[in-house]
């Protein structure tokens, strides 16, 4: 077992509102039934564009989920991966939206004793959750005490997703309606007078990109993920060959592998029935994402793919996390450059930006510097859509960097 960490676990003296501990326990009939359904759920039989093994560039492979499926069934220990979550501190907040409605926000932390420490939020996307940082918070916890820990670290799950509560039903939720809760979580912790940074991926960069732009109390903003289109000024004389490659890796994206986003934001309610109906048909869908979009370099362990997927199905989130593809593919026109409402929103503030190759969409220093104050940038030679799970020592440190070198 992991070690405790109740002793980062001493909120801030000045929190407001309701804010009680958490601790996540799935019922043992939930993990049976789900043991169950994993076992009756079939595999689609063999054909040339399931054939071969690994991953082919037509989808998920027949072999990987036949390979996967086993391993989920007589082999991961969701009893043991629940027990390595709960020995960080969790929370859940009840937050008190614009219009009255309260919205219970999960959140995992890491609190620090010292009074100078910074305050620090982490946003995940899809199909991530807040176990995409959870080795960074396991350095963290190995690297200081409670005592000279330099962050506050908060990392929550955005509204939707896993834990915390789902969009209402009554309209439609958008990116800004998730950052204004975010936000509102950070106030509640007492972080409002000192201010915050965020870091950000996937959707999460969106998200904190958009408290950056709007909230004074969003003091910096570092981005491992910053999705836009090329500039109307940008010339191929201002790119590097790494960023070449990674440009051509952006171009087969947006050529195949954008067709989930497109489903995503123009039939949620149809992906959302098929994917709750099957632990197997949501692995298929999911399982591709992190195979497809980390670095082979660093090719994420099955148990980590299946942990990820294991949370989507017991807390039934799949329906209600895909609400930003709707915003990108339905909510037409948009201002030029827009895609999870990132590249239009100038930051003028601190920008960090954090350079994985094998991103899926690795954007160049120089397009990025066009899109905010762009005062700290770091390129890598290994990592992918996931850096907190795939190189969490090197995203730990850029963290570090980062924050070290903007605060005031």
């Amino acid at each position: 077992m992991a070690p405790s960490t109740v002793s980062y676990g001493t909120l801030p003296h000045d929190v407001q509102g309701k804010i009680e501990k958490f601790e996540l326990h799935v019922e043992e009939q939930q993990v049976r039934d789900f043991k169950q359904l994993v076992r009756l759920s079939p595999v689609a039989k063999e054909c040339y564009e399931n054939r071969g093994e690994g991953h082919n560039g037509l989808g998920v492979t027949r072999a990987w989920m036949l390979e996967a499926k086993a391993y989920w069934e007589s082999e991961f220990d969701w009893r043991k991966q629940e027990e390595y979550i709960n020995s960080f501190p969790h929370y859940k907040a009840d937050i008190v939206d614009d219009d009255g409605r309260i919205y219970s926000i999960h959140f995992a932390a890491l609190f620090s004793e010292k009074k100078s420490a910074i305050p620090t939020t982490r946003l995940h996307g899809w199909p991530a959750s807040f176990q995409e940082f959870l080795p960074v918070l396991d350095l963290l916890r190995k690297k200081y005490s409670p005592q000279d820990l330099p962050y506050h670290i908060i990392v929550p799950s955005l509204p939707g997703y896993t834990l915390s509560s789902p969009p209402p039903l009554d309209r439609p939720w958008k990116i800004a309606d998730s950052a204004r809760i975010m936000h509102k979580l950070m106030l509640n912790l007492g972080f409002g007078d000192g201010g915050y940074v965020v870091q950000g991926g996937d959707i999460g960069a969106a998200v904190g990109r958009t408290m950056a732009a709007t909230y004074p109390e969003c003091k910096a903003l570092h981005l491992n993920y910053c999705f836009m289109f090329p500039p109307d000024d940008a010339s191929a004389s201002e790119l590097s060959d790494t960023e070449k490659k990674g440009l051509e890796r952006f171009d087969a994206f947006n050529a195949t592998g954008n067709a989930y986003g497109r489903e995503h934001g123009t039939r949620p309610a149809t992906i959302g029935h098929v994917l709750s109906a099957s632990p197997v048909a949501l692995l298929a869908w999911i399982g591709e994402k992190y195979l497809e979009w980390s670095d082979a370099a660093s090719r994420l362990p099955l148990s980590t793919i299946l942990a990820e997927v294991s949370l989507y199905w017991f807390t039934g989130c799949m329906p209600t996390s895909i609400y930003p593809y709707e915003e990108d593919f339905l909510q037409v026109p948009h201002p030029k450059g827009y895609f999870h409402a990132q590249a239009h929103l100038f930051v003028d503030k601190p920008l960090g930006y954090s350079y994985f190759p094998r991103e899926l969409a690795p954007m160049p220093r120089s397009w990025v510097g066009r899109t905010g104050r762009l005062c700290w940038f770091r390129g890598h030679e290994e990592g992918g859509h996931f850096p907190a799970l795939e190189r969490p020592g090197e995203m730990l440190a850029d963290l570090e960097d980062f924050v070290g070198e903007v605060w005031e």
